[in-house]
C-alpha cells in the first residue's frame, strides 16, 4: 500500500467521523425535543440575545382604590405679566423754572399724597406775592373810603335840597301875602315881581339839587362797583401769584413708592411745554395681570371667571384673580395669535407682587360637580381606546372606559365605571418593569 493510498483512507475516515457526530447530535436533539427539554434552551438563547420578555402583571402589581366623585374644573393655561393699572404710575415734575433747593425723597421711599418731594428756589415769587398783596390792600382801602364818604356826600346833598325846599315854602307864603297886599294897593308891583322871581329861583335850585343828588347817588354806586372790581382784580392777581408760589413746592399726587428720581439738589430745571420729571411714583396696590391667551382658548374665556397664578419668585404660592376685561384686538408674536385678558388681583397678597413679573396663569372656564373620577395613573391606553384595570374572578380585567375632562392628576369617567367600582393603580415596581 502506497503513501497516497494511506492519505485517501484517512480522509474517508475523517468524513465518517463528522457524519457520525452529526447523526449523534441529531438523535440527541430529537430525544430532547420529545422530552420537552429544548424550550428552556431556546428561551435562554432568546433572553441572551433579545433580553427578558415583559412579565404579565398580576393583582400584586396594582393598588386597588374605589372610584371617587369629585368636582372637575376645565381650565385654560396661559402666561402673562403683572402690570400697573391706569393711574397707578404718576410722573411728577416742576411747573416753574429754578434751582432745586431741596430734594426730600430717594428711590424706594413710600410717600403719601400731599407730602413734599422737592422745593425750588422761590424768593422772586415771594416778592411778587408781597407786591400784589400791597396792591390788594390799597384797592381795599380805596373801596373802604368810597363806601364811607359816598353816603356822607349823598346825605349832604339831601340836606341842601331840604333847605331849599324850606326856602321855597317860605317864598310861596311871601308871594301869597304880597298878592293880597297888591290887590289892596298896599305894595307896588315891583315888590311882587321880586318875590315871585325869588320863588322861581328857589324852585330852579331845588331841581338842580335833585339832579345833583341823583348824580351823587350814581357816582357812589359806580365808584363802589369800580373799586370792588379793582379789589377783585387785585385778589385774582394775588391768587395767581400764590398759585405760582405753590408750584415751588412739589408734592406727591398719590400714595406710592418712589420708583425713579431724575434730579438732585442744586440742579436748575427749566419748565416748558413739557414739565421736567422729578420723580416717578407707582402705587403697588393698583396692580393687574395682563394674560396672553391663545386664539384656540379665547372662546372659553368670559368676564367674571376665576383665575389663579404664580410668579417665579413665589413659585409655591397661588395668587387669586378674576377676569375683568377681554381685549378684542389680537397680539401677534412669532406668528402666534394671542388675545389680552386682564385679571383683577385680590388684595390679600397683592403687596408681594411687583410690575413686570412673569405670571403663570390658570383660568377656570367650566365646572362639573360630583362626577366620577379616576387618577390619571389608572388609565391605560391602546391606540384610541382607554381601559381601567379591575379585579375579576381572581384575575385582572381591562374594562373599556370613556373619559371626559382632565383636571391635573384626575380624569372624569363618562361611562364604563359606576360608584363602588375599584380600579387598579400600578405600583412603582410595575412601572419600572414596563420601562425595561
Amino acid at each position: 500500500m502506497t503513501f497516497e493510498d494511506n492519505g485517501s483512507i484517512m480522509k474517508i475516515s475523517g468524513k465518517l467521523r463528522s457524519l457520525l457526530l452529526w447523526v449523534i447530535l441529531a438523535a440527541g436533539l430529537s430525544w430532547a425535543w420529545q422530552e420537552g427539554k429544548v424550550d428552556p434552551v431556546i428561551r435562554t438563547g432568546r433572553e441572551m440575545i433579545f433580553g427578558k420578555p415583559p412579565q404579565k402583571p398580576t393583582a400584586k402589581d396594582f393598588k386597588f382604590e374605589p372610584v371617587a366623585r369629585q368636582d372637575i374644573y376645565q381650565k385654560v393655561l396661559a402666561t402673562g405679566t403683572v402690570t400697573l393699572k391706569t393711574g397707578a404710575e404718576v410722573k411728577i415734575g416742576a411747573r416753574i423754572s429754578g434751582q432745586v433747593k431741596s430734594l426730600r425723597v430717594k428711590i424706594g421711599d413710600f410717600i403719601r399724597a400731599g407730602e413734599i418731594i422737592a422745593i425750588i428756589e422761590h424768593e422772586d415769587l415771594l416778592s411778587r406775592v408781597a407786591r400784589f398783596q400791597a396792591d390788594l390792600d390799597a384797592e381795599k382801602a380805596r373801596l373802604k373810603k368810597i363806601r364811607a364818604e359816598g353816603p356822607l356826600e349823598i346825605n349832604k346833598a339831601k340836606a341842601e335840597r331840604e333847605e331849599l325846599q324850606v326856602q321855597v315854602k317860605l317864598a310861596k307864603k311871601m308871594v301869597a301875602r304880597n298878592l293880597e297886599l297888591d290887590q289892596k294897593g298896599f305894595i307896588s308891583t315891583t315888590v311882587l315881581d321880586e318875590v315871585e322871581e325869588k320863588l322861581e329861583v328857589l324852585e330852579a335850585r331845588i331841581n338842580l339839587a335833585n339832579e345833583e343828588l341823583k348824580l351823587k347817588q350814581s357816582q357812589f354806586k359806580n365808584n363802589s362797583l369800580l373799586a370792588q372790581a379793582m379789589v377783585d382784580k387785585a385778589q385774582a392777581n394775588l391768587r395767581e401769584e400764590k398759585i405760582q408760589l405753590t408750584y415751588a413746592t412739589i408734592t406727591a399726587a398719590i400714595d406710592g413708592i418712589v420708583a425713579f428720581v431724575s434730579t438732585q439738589e442744586g440742579e436748575t430745571v427749566v419748565a416748558s411745554l413739557n414739565a421736567p420729571t422729578f420723580v416717578t411714583l407707582i402705587d403697588l396696590r393698583k396692580l393687574e395681570v395682563t394674560v396672553f391667551v391663545d386664539e384656540t382658548d379665547i372662546g372659553r374665556i368670559q368676564e367674571g371667571q376665576n383665575a389663579k397664578f404664580t410668579v417665579d419668585t413665589y413659585a409655591e404660592q397661588f395668587f387669586a384673580g378674576t377676569v375683568r376685561e377681554i381685549h378684542p384686538k389680537a397680539v401677534i408674536k412669532d406668528n402666534v395669535v394671542n388675545y389680552e385678558v386682564i385679571l383683577d388681583i385680590e388684595k390679600q397678597h397683592a403687596a408681594k407682587l411687583r410690575p413686570e413679573m412673569t405670571a403663570n396663569v390658570v383660568i377656570t372656564t367650566g365646572t362639573r360637580e360630583k362626577v366620577l373620577t379616576v387618577p390619571k395613573e389608572a388609565v391605560k391606553r391602546e391606540g384610541k381606546k382607554t381601559f381601567a384595570v379591575m379585579q375579576s374572578n381572581g384575575g385582572l380585567e381591562e374594562k373599556p372606559i370613556e373619559l371626559g375632562w382632565r383636571d391635573g392628576g384626575k380624569i372624569e369617567v363618562v361611562s364604563g365605571l359606576k360608584d363602588g367600582d375599584s380600579i387598579g393603580i400600578p405600583n412603582k415596581s410595575l412601572k419600572k418593569k414596563t420601562r425595561r
